[in-house]
């Protein structure tokens, strides 16, 4: 069964919860970088190495430097199941 983009964002939202060890983070879709607390360019690798892990995918630099919001992380990670038939 294939994953909406909005049972990627609670993963998603879990996940980060546990990278940034702040339990409060309520991601939305349109959520960027810039709204979260303590999301700098190291916490980034960090967050995009464990989505990778959690979801048995893999980004490439060009999906990366596409995505302007956690929306659109979420939707290519549900493109990237539904691909693969998870």
């Amino acid at each position: 069964m294939t994953q909406t983009s909005e049972q990627v964002l609670a993963e998603v939202n879990r996940i980060m919860c546990g990278v940034f060890n702040n339990p409060s983070i309520h991601l939305k879709p349109a959520t960027t970088a810039q709204e979260v607390e303590g999301w700098d360019s190291l916490n980034h690798i960090e967050l995009v190495l464990a989505v990778e892990k959690h979801f048995k995918i893999r980004f490439n630099f060009a999906d990366l430097q596409k995505f302007k919001n956690v929306g659109e992380m979420c939707d290519n990670i549900a493109a990237k199941l539904a691909q693969a038939g998870k």
